[in-house]
């Protein structure tokens, strides 16, 4: 059974917590439940910011003038996932390495960005934490470490039967 969209983006998905869960514009929602939860292996569903997709030349290639800049490093590719879809630059970072998965992903994220579509992401990865220091307080940023293009999926994984 999928639970959907209780509060208009928080819900459990599969197995996958909606990035409103976790993430408040960005920040962790819940510091010290993220700083439990900091290297451990979480599962997420939210959007794809189409305006932070960030890479290398062939990132570049593809993107065109979605193209955000360069990548973390020369290795990796990152995007942003928001926790509602129109929440554009409220969102934290998923680092991915540079694999065989990569372009067609990006091909998807750019056919949905020139449609001016949403395009949903499911992603598991190593959940990273870090202190974020702002004008008035330190704020929990954080960012997701996928392992491979394919923990990233367009699709909640099928449910299996038992």
């Amino acid at each position: 059974m999928t639970l959907l969209l209780v509060g208009g983006c928080q819900g459990t998905i599969q197995g996958y917590r909606s990035a409103s869960a976790i993430s408040q514009d960005g920040f962790a929602r819940n510091s010290l439940e993220l700083e439990q939860l900091q290297g451990q292996n979480i599962k997420v569903w939210g959007f794809v910011d189409h305006s932070n997709i960030y890479g290398d030349e062939g990132t570049k290639a593809i993107l065109g003038d979605w193209w955000s800049g360069e990548g973390p490093d020369e290795d990796t590719w990152r995007f942003n996932v928001m926790a509602k879809a129109g929440d554009r630059g409220r969102s934290f970072a998923v680092h991915i390495p540079n694999d065989q998965g990569r372009d067609q992903l990006l091909r998807a994220f750019l056919a949905d960005a020139n449609a001016q579509r949403p395009t949903r992401v499911f992603v598991t990865g190593k959940l990273v934490t870090f202190e974020a220091p702002t004008n008035i307080a330190t704020l929990r940023g954080l960012y997701l470490e996928v392992p491979s293009s394919r923990d990233i999926l367009l699709e909640p994984p099928l449910e299996k039967e038992g």
